[in-house]
């Protein structure tokens, strides 16, 4: 039997729902950072919505893996007595929990829907377009041509990249790479350089000798650097950014993440973590009605955010074009987190 099913306002023709009721059960790896709690919440209040529009609902049971390893087991028990009809998987940038959990339940009868950067480097789908097995997802990094074209559309002149990132996350810095080289490829940027770093210190000479650079070069970070030369936790985004306020004044920085902009850098095309889990909520509906997930292409985030921060901009006397200001979703005055634009 094939019904009408709506999927995020769009209706299309997929098998039918066959339960009333669907137990789905929620893996993060963090269930307090804002991103993990948007991506949560767009997650559920989307699936919700769509769930009742076809006359059915969802029972919840969120897990916290805390990345550590010694909560493993546990949540992998609950999985196989509770046997969900659906597990979404909202990853830290390290994937742990696709690594330590969905890798090891490959049993058809678990289906999994991911939030996963690197599904193919952390061995989680066989590749984007056909992830094979019990699994599909949605990334985190928007394509980088997008951000490639707002740093031409702000400053034609540029022609170089240089992009840095943080050493010990080599899948996602081997995913990094392809990324940029087809990103430029695509708008013919040159990668000056694509620089690994083992500390905020190493981060921090990194960003003052790229300052020197020309006036054609920018600069695109990864993964920043979270741990200090002796080994101690770095608070990057406020270290990070009052670095980068008291000494960056030639070269600007652009980001895929809004904190990012709200702190420091001029410009970005931020990520909706809020959208990105109701993107993963329209592959849930496909799945609870049928379809085999391995079966549906990995996808990146459908949407992104022009941003800008003008005192940002001020510092490194960098003119953001009027056009660009009045189409932007929000534009940060100050670093202290005033804008102008549109609210959550």
């Amino acid at each position: 039997m094939v019904v009408a099913l709506v999927l995020s306002g769009v209706t299309v023709a997929v098998a039918a729902l066959d339960k009333k009721e669907y137990r789905v059960f929620i893996v993060s790896d963090d269930n307090q950072k804002d991103k993990f709690v948007e991506l949560r919440n767009g997650f559920t209040e989307s699936l919700d919505k769509q769930l009742a529009a076809n006359s059915a609902k969802a029972r919840y049971t969120v897990f916290d893996t805390k990345s550590n390893k010694a909560n493993v087991p546990a949540i992998i028990q609950a999985i196989k007595d509770g046997q969900p009809d659906l597990i979404a998987v909202i990853n830290s940038s390290g994937v742990f929990a696709d690594t330590n959990i969905t890798n090891k339940l490959t049993d058809p009868k678990y289906r999994f829907v991911s939030e996963n950067c690197i599904p193919v480097q952390s061995g989680t789908a066989k590749t984007w377009d056909k992830p094979g097995g019990n699994v599909t997802g949605v990334g985190v990094f928007i394509q980088y041509t997008s951000i490639m074209k707002l740093a031409q559309l702000i400053n034609p002149k540029v022609r170089k990249v240089i992009f840095y990132s943080w050493d010990s996350v080599k899948p996602l810095n081997d995913f990094f790479q392809s990324e940029i080289r087809a990103a430029c490829k695509a708008t013919g940027i040159e990668l000056a350089e694509f620089k690994l770093l083992a500390s905020a210190e190493d981060e921090f000479d990194f960003l003052a000798t790229a300052d020197r650079r020309g006036p054609d070069h920018f600069i695109l970070p990864g993964v920043d650097v979270w741990v200090h030369s002796d080994g101690s936790p770095a608070n990057i985004t406020v270290e990070g950014a009052e670095f980068m306020r008291k000494n960056i004044r030639n070269i600007p920085l652009y980001s895929y993440d809004e904190a990012a902009v709200k702190a420091y850098y001029p410009a970005g095309t931020c990520v909706i973590w809020y959208d990105l889990g109701a993107q993963m909520a329209d592959k849930a509906m496909k799945v609870l009605a049928g379809a085999n997930p391995g079966d549906l292409a990995w996808e990146y985030p459908r949407k992104y955010n022009l941003m800008f921060n003008t005192a940002g901009a001020r510092l490194i006397g960098l003119k953001i074009p009027s056009n660009l200001l009045t189409a932007a979703y929000r534009v940060y005055t100050d670093f202290d987190g005033h804008y102008i634009g549109q609210k959550n």
